[in-house]
């Protein structure tokens, strides 16, 4: 091989290791890690579905009993939106509790105990609500809602019902491990 042959596959090795070594140093100290990448993922349009429409959903109920509904409906969706708006402004105040440079605890625990009240009457209205839909039900949407009520109440805190499919977290990548 003529030496202007050898010159030209060493200028093209050494080109070709050079865009090696400048990928691999960009891969490793530039580019930011994927999960700095991606923000949460965007939260889906609308208003969230209430307990209530997401178990009715599940029951596809029939145009009569939709209408027999409506009133339940709409006025647990009046008290959901009432419930919601107090429990905001009870973690307003505890929010601007902790901005104050000293936290007053008797205040906090006072404003911890109306805010789980709230709650507690938040879930409360919701199984009164779902105890008028029953009476709308026929015996295999009770009997399926009944069960899906207890898969629901009796999971783990925190995690989903044990029929519920498993969906990858924010960050998860198709075919790679969590990190």
């Amino acid at each position: 091989m003529s030496t202007r042959w050898l010159q030209v596959l060493l200028a093209l090795s050494l080109l070709l290791n050079t865009f090696v070594l400048a990928g691999f140093v960009y891969r490793s100290w530039i580019m930011p890690p994927a999960f700095e990448h991606s923000g949460p993922p965007p939260p889906p349009p609308g208003p969230r579905p209430s307990a209530l429409e997401m178990v009715t959903h599940e029951l596809d109920l029939d145009d009569t009993q939709r209408q027999a509904l409506k009133a339940v409906f709409d006025q647990y969706a009046e008290d959901r939106r009432e419930r919601i708006r107090e429990i905001q402004k009870l973690r307003e105040q505890i929010a601007a509790e902790y901005r104050k440079p000293t936290v007053d605890l008797a205040k906090l625990d006072s404003l911890v105990d109306q805010l789980t009240k709230l709650r507690a009457e938040f879930q409360k209205e919701m199984f009164h609500a779902l105890a008028q839909v029953e009476g709308q039900l026929r015996p295999e949407q009770r009997q399926r809602m009944h069960q899906m009520m207890a898969d629901r109440l009796g999971a783990p805190f925190g995690r989903p019902p044990a029929n519920a499919a498993a969906q990858p977290g924010p960050g998860a990548q198709p075919g790679r491990p969590p990190q």
